[in-house]
């Protein structure tokens, strides 16, 4: 075998180690995700089951973030007290904390930085915004990509709400 093949076959090799690590699966049960909030609070998911969890990966960098960040907001006002947890999970690099951080407080959101978790079965990067939805049972149901609007928000989460 010939050294660019070789070279070749191991460049597959991690990139199939990377992708199967962190790989979530619609309609298969949320992967472990545990760390420390901006707010010093604990956050683990699996103390989330029965309510109905959005995982949104977002940048403080990100014009698309910086659109859907209210309609985050008003979806936690709206749908908070029926279940709904919305964590932010900021891919920030670290020196970045704190713009991290003054952002969800200026919009009353939950969350911490990918690369302060203790334990995360998601991919540590996606493109910005990206989200999960996590039912009641702790199955991840849905994946979205870009921003919501608060329109597009209710459309996702109303089906969860209705009695």
């Amino acid at each position: 075998m010939s050294a660019v093949a070789v070279r070749l076959l191991a460049l597959v090799l991690v990139l199939a180690a990377a992708f199967a690590h962190g790989a979530v699966e619609i309609g298969q049960p949320a992967p472990p995700l545990k760390g420390l909030l901006v707010s010093g609070d604990d956050f683990d998911l699996a103390e989330h089951r029965g309510k109905v969890v959005l995982v949104n990966f977002y940048s403080s960098y990100c014009r698309h973030c910086a659109l859907e960040i209210g309609s985050l907001e008003s979806a936690v006002e709206t749908y908070g007290p029926k279940g709904l947890v919305v964590i932010m999970l900021g891919v920030d690099q670290l020196k970045d904390k704190g713009r991290v951080a003054r952002m969800l407080g200026i919009y009353n959101l939950q969350g911490g930085m990918v690369d302060e978790l203790t334990e995360c079965g998601f991919e540590r990067r996606y493109p910005t915004p990206t989200a999960f939805l996590i039912d009641r049972e702790g199955i991840v149901r849905e994946k979205y990509w870009g921003a919501k609007t608060m329109p597009r928000m209710r459309e996702i989460l109303a089906p969860y709400f209705t009695p």
